[in-house]
C-alpha cells in the first residue's frame, strides 16, 4: 500500500483519472462470452469504458478468436478498421489447427496488428509443443509481439516460458498474467531476457506483487492489462496507483513501457 502522497496519486484521488497519464491496456478480449454476463462487452461499450478510465488504446483478442480464430480474427480486423486510433490487435492461433497459420501470416502486415495471442491453457496444449513451433519461428523472424496466457501449470508455467525465451530471443514475449501465482518466476524471466515482459492482468489483483516486481528491478518490463471486460480498468488502475511505488514507476507501467514496445514493433513494420 502506498506510503506517500504524490502528484499522480493526488490527482487520481481528486478526479478519478489523471489526464496527463494515458493508459495503454495490452491484454483485452472485447466481445461477449458464453455463460457469463458482462455489462458492455462489445465495441461501443468497450469504448465507453475506455473513455471513462482515460484508456487511450487497448490491444485486443476477442473471445471469439480464441475459440473460432477465423471468425474472431476477422472481428479484430473490423474493430481496428473502425477505430484505428483506439484499437491494436493480436491474431489468435490454435495449435490443434497448424494449417491455419498460413492464413494469418499475410494479416501481420495489416495496420495495427502486433503479432499473436495464444492460450496454451485453453487449448490444453503445452507452450513448448510442436504445434506452436512454426508460430514462434515466424514471430522470431519478424520480431513480433506474442502475448501468451501463462500460469503456474504444466502447459504454460515459468519453466516452459523460459525455454521459449531461450529459443526465440527476438520475439517480444508478453507473459499474460505473469505466470500466476509464480510471481518470482515471472520477475526472473523479465529480468533475465531483454524482450520478456510481465503483464499485470492478474498480478495486479494480488497485494504486494507490483511492489515486489518494482523492487525486483523490472519496472521497465511491466505492462498494464485488464482482460477487459473481465476486469474494469479502474480495478487494475487502483492497484497500480495505490502501490508503494513512485510516479515514474506508475507512468512506466500505465503507458510508457507499452509506448516503447509499440514503437519498436511498428518501426520495424514500416521499415
Amino acid at each position: 500500500m502506498v506510503n506517500e502522497t504524490t502528484p499522480l496519486l493526488s490527482a487520481f484521488i481528486a478526479h478519478g483519472r489523471v489526464p496527463d497519464c494515458p493508459i495503454i491496456d495490452m491484454h483485452t478480449h472485447p466481445d461477449a462470452f458464453q455463460g457469463i454476463y458482462f455489462p458492455a462487452p462489445e465495441m461501443d461499450g468497450i469504448l465507453r469504458t475506455m473513455d471513462r478510465a482515460n484508456v487511450r488504446q487497448i490491444a485486443i483478442a476477442p473471445h471469439t478468436a480464441l475459440f473460432d480464430p477465423a471468425y474472431g480474427n476477422a472481428l479484430t480486423l473490423r474493430m481496428l478498421d473502425a477505430h484505428p486510433d483506439r484499437f491494436l490487435g493480436y491474431l489468435c492461433y490454435n495449435p490443434h489447427y497448424p494449417d491455419d497459420l498460413a492464413t494469418l501470416i499475410p494479416l501481420l502486415q495489416q495496420p495495427g496488428i502486433l503479432g499473436f495471442k495464444i492460450h496454451p491453457g485453453g487449448a490444453n496444449y503445452p507452450l513448448t509443443g510442436d504445434g506452436y513451433r512454426a508460430l514462434f519461428e515466424v514471430a522470431e523472424a519478424e520480431e513480433l509481439i506474442v502475448l501468451s496466457h501463462t500460469w503456474q501449470s504444466d502447459t504454460c508455467g515459468a519453466d516452459q516460458c523460459r525455454r521459449i525465451a531461450e529459443r526465440y530471443p527476438n520475439i517480444y514475449f508478453l507473459l499474460g498474467h505473469s505466470c500466476c501465482p509464480d510471481w518470482a518466476g515471472a520477475i526472473a524471466l523479465a529480468r533475465d531476457f531483454p524482450r520478456v515482459y510481465a503483464e499485470l492482468t492478474y498480478a495486479a489483483h494480488n497485494i504486494g506483487m507490483i511492489d515486489l516486481a518494482v523492487k525486483g528491478g523490472i519496472t521497465d518490463k511491466l505492462l498494464f492489462g485488464t482482460d477487459l471486460p473481465w476486469m474494469d480498468p479502474f480495478y487494475t488502475l487502483g492497484c497500480i496507483v495505490f502501490a508503494d511505488i513512485t510516479d515514474d514507476d506508475r507512468h512506466a507501467i500505465l503507458h510508457s513501457n507499452a509506448e516503447r514496445l509499440l514503437q519498436q514493433r511498428f518501426a520495424r513494420l514500416v521499415g
